[in-house]
């Protein structure tokens, strides 16, 4: 009986994960990062970092990502991310997938 339940409850978490996934991959707006801002105190934001992001549609947007969401992204100049608009702001939310390299001679850094 709690093999059955265990079985049952990975099949579930695993059906879970792949629907947030298919939720992700429909609702998030994706860009590339053109910039990323470097803290005016000469030490990385503790909590957040801001960047410039070029959406698809050419529109540069500025948006925050958490320093935890830097450091497991290994996020740099180039990289396609995923968005999600809040009231008046874009966050940067960790890929599921690996990371692709967009044209990074046109990309600048600060």
């Amino acid at each position: 009986m709690h093999d059955l339940i265990v079985f049952y409850t990975f099949v579930a978490l695993i059906i879970f994960f792949i629907t947030v996934e298919i939720y992700r991959a429909r609702h998030y707006i994706k860009g590339s990062i053109v910039e990323i801002y470097q803290s005016p105190l000469g030490v990385e934001n503790m909590i957040s970092t801001r960047m410039k992001v070029q959406l698809r549609d050419g529109k540069v947007v500025d948006a925050d990502a958490f320093r935890c969401t830097m450091c497991l992204g290994n996020f740099t100049i180039g990289d396609e991310v995923f968005l999600s608009r809040s009231k008046e702001k874009y966050q940067v939310n960790l890929p599921f997938r690996l990371k692709k390299r967009v044209n990074r001679t046109a990309c600048k850094t600060i």
